[in-house]
């Protein structure tokens, strides 16, 4: 996996790179490395001990972005992921979600719209702090902030072979863990592999870690090398007050 909730849009290659790059090379690499070809996805979300909501989540490759949409229920939302650029965050009937709007939760779970885009992976302040080990992984630990931001610093675990996501920490302005996210298994669909099973966990404030409020994701079935039509991907579908097309799904 490449990101994280998202982080399902990125898949994970094999990559052979120098190993004296630096932070903003790595996450470069992270970013880059995605399929070309469309896929869906089936999954079930877990917020809890409530019975798990199935999602399903449809991503739309093109050259210059990535477009994934996440149904469940009444739920639509796209996230829009740019090679370059800012992530951008749609609600069917709502709009684009900018601001603290972007820190909604995903199905009432603790997937905000904002982790699943990934965008402190484009944050400007980067650097190498180490390597670690993440599951038996070998990994490069980096630091990324932003001012302005949801959060103020995250740390981040990138698979060194893969340059894959697998684990990132969110830290608030007073440098308290808040968010935690982690990738717990794999698939494979096709030739590809990716996440199977992610958790996002919320550390509640003056709060210690076995305290923290998880949600969980599990992929169980998957279609790689599909074609999806390009108007379900359309952010006019998701603007204020819009139905957002009650064919689209059909």
């Amino acid at each position: 996996m490449v990101a994280l909730a998202a982080s399902l849009p990125w898949m994970s290659y094999a990559d052979s790179a120098p190993t004296n790059q630096s932070a903003q090379a790595i996450l470069e690499r992270v970013l880059s490395n995605r399929p070309q070809k469309d896929f869906s996805l089936k999954a079930r979300l877990f917020v809890g001990t409530a019975d798990p909501v199935p999602v399903e989540i449809l991503v739309k490759n093109t050259a210059g972005e990535t477009r994934t949409l996440y149904r469940g229920g009444q739920t639509e939302a796209l996230v829009v992921q740019p090679l370059h650029g800012e992530p951008k965050f749609y609600l069917r009937g709502a709009g684009e979600l900018t601001g603290i709007q972007r820190t909604q939760k995903l199905l009432g779970s603790n997937f905000t719209y904002y982790d699943l885009g990934l965008a402190f992976l484009r944050w400007p302040h980067v650097k190498l702090l180490d390597e670690d080990r993440v599951r038996g992984r070998d990994c490069f630990a980096i630091e990324s902030k932003a001012d302005g931001e949801p959060y103020a610093r995250v740390k981040l675990w990138i698979d060194k072979e893969y340059y894959a996501l697998l684990r990132a920490a969110a830290f608030d302005t007073n440098d308290n863990l808040t968010r935690r996210f982690a990738v717990t298994s794999f698939k494979k669909i096709g030739d590809v592999w990716i996440p199977r099973g992610l958790e996002a966990s919320m550390v509640p404030p003056a709060q210690s870690l076995p305290s923290q409020e998880k949600s969980r994701l599990e992929v169980y079935e998957g279609n790689y090398d599909t074609q999806l039509p390009a108007e379900w991907f359309a952010t006019e579908r998701f603007r204020a007050g819009s139905d957002g097309g009650k064919n689209t799904k059909d």
